[in-house]
């Protein structure tokens, strides 16, 4: 009983700290999926809010509901969308890769519908995302992402936000190195698939007779398939390097926005 009524009286402080956590449910990724139920997330939010509530309740004091309380809450609904949308780059970055190398295979036009966003995205994008959430979930991804969001209270605690030049100047090197990342998964089928454009290029002088068009796409598709089950154990090691990256990413931008 006592519990709840020192619950109730510091509702303020646990509203704060409901709306970091409501917004890294909204940008991180697989937590924001739409194969969760709505009132699933809802109830692991509020859980969630509870046990920080219970962790930092004695470090903060409640604070006063007036106009600066409104600026409080949008600041920390703002430090959860950046932990999670710092998370979710590498996501961005892997299907960007799955566009480059549709496109090589001859994939371009073709999309598929990705429930999880609701958005069309490419089908090489699709498998390698689906392939890439499923690491995720083996190495306890999900829960490197909560420990950081727990940890960001030690970091950035309750009204510490402090947007600077180098939080900013942090997220355009986070943005720009989606093409880094993208280009490092896609570069051994890409190349390989380049590769085989320029043997039928050299069959098309040598050999008029052949019509390449109607051979080239065919063998340019089964070549990505061979090639994609091939490199799949690589893959699969790069994900787990550049998730265990990406969880230092975000503890470097929680570092710069006190």
């Amino acid at each position: 009983m006592e519990s709840i009524i020192y619950l109730f009286n510091n509702y303020s402080l646990l509203l704060v700290i409901l709306l970091r956590i409501s917004g890294f449910m909204i940008s991180a990724p697989v937590l924001n999926s739409r194969n969760i139920p709505a009132h699933l997330k809802i109830a692991f939010t509020l859980i969630l809010s509870l046990f920080v509530f219970i962790m930092v309740s004695d470090s903060f004091f409640s604070p006063i509901i007036n106009i600066n309380y409104i600026f409080l809450l949008i600041s920390e609904f703002l430090v959860g969308i950046v932990i999670g949308f710092s998370a979710n780059l590498l996501f961005a970055a892997i299907q960007l890769a799955g566009q480059s190398i549709d496109m090589q295979m001859g994939f371009g036009i073709v999309n598929v519908m990705d429930p999880q966003s609701g958005m069309q995205i490419p089908l090489m994008g699709t498998f390698k995302y689906l392939l890439a959430i499923l690491v995720f979930l083996l190495i306890n991804g999900h829960h490197f992402f909560i420990q950081a969001l727990i940890y960001s209270y030690q970091v950035v605690p309750v009204n510490g936000l402090s947007i600077n030049a180098s939080f900013v100047s942090m997220l355009v090197d986070l943005t720009t190195e989606i093409f880094v990342v993208a280009f490092k998964i896609a570069a051994p089928l890409v190349g390989a698939l380049f590769i085989t454009d320029f043997v039928m290029g050299i069959i098309a002088r040598t050999v008029p007779q052949m019509n390449v068009f109607l051979v080239g796409m065919p063998a340019k598709i089964l070549s990505g398939f061979f090639l994609i089950l091939l490199v799949i154990p690589l893959y699969v090691y790069l994900l787990s390097a550049l998730f265990e990256r990406s969880l230092k990413d975000m503890l470097k931008v929680l570092r710069v926005l006190t």
